[in-house]
């Protein structure tokens, strides 16, 4: 379920996207986005690296928060990194990059395409259901936006 997709990593519009999230959030926040096209995963943007870095973890191993949000089509709230014992590997590479928290937000593309909105924070369980929605609502832009511009298979 790993490989790339047919969007450019140096998309500075989803770059941008990531940004403005993290922007939004009202709370020290990091945000990334990772897209699965016919079942292949690719982080996309970030609006850092420590972000990056996780995503990389969930695409390189299949499994992880964005991973089950984008199979689900629901949200997944990792509230304590720490207290996760799912997906070792993403949650190995959350640790180290000093992450407590963090949210997994989906938007459908199309049949094919998903994205997740992902969001990382240093504070345990630091968004409240206000966050968490207007987050969702945003991954919904995101969704439009691809599907607007074309960037998929």
């Amino acid at each position: 379920m790993t490989a790339s997709t047919d969007v450019d990593p140096t998309s500075s519009y989803l770059v941008a996207y990531a940004e403005e999230a993290a922007a939004r959030v009202g709370v020290p926040t990091e945000c990334s986005i990772i897209l699965r096209n016919h079942h292949l995963l690719d982080q996309v943007a970030s609006s850092g690296e420590r972000a990056a870095r996780c995503d990389r973890a969930e695409v390189t191993s299949g499994e992880g928060p964005c991973v089950v949000a984008i199979q689900q089509l629901r949200g997944e709230l990792v509230p304590d990194v720490l207290a996760e014992e799912r997906w070792p590997e993403w949650r190995a590479a959350a640790t180290e990059a000093g992450f407590r928290s963090a949210a997994a937000l989906p938007g459908q593309v199309d049949a094919d395409t998903t994205v997740a909105l992902n969001l990382y924070s240093d504070a345990v369980d630091p968004w409240d259901r206000d966050v968490l929605v207007r987050m969702d609502r945003f991954v919904q832009e995101v969704a439009e936006a691809i599907r607007t511009r074309g960037l998929t298979a």
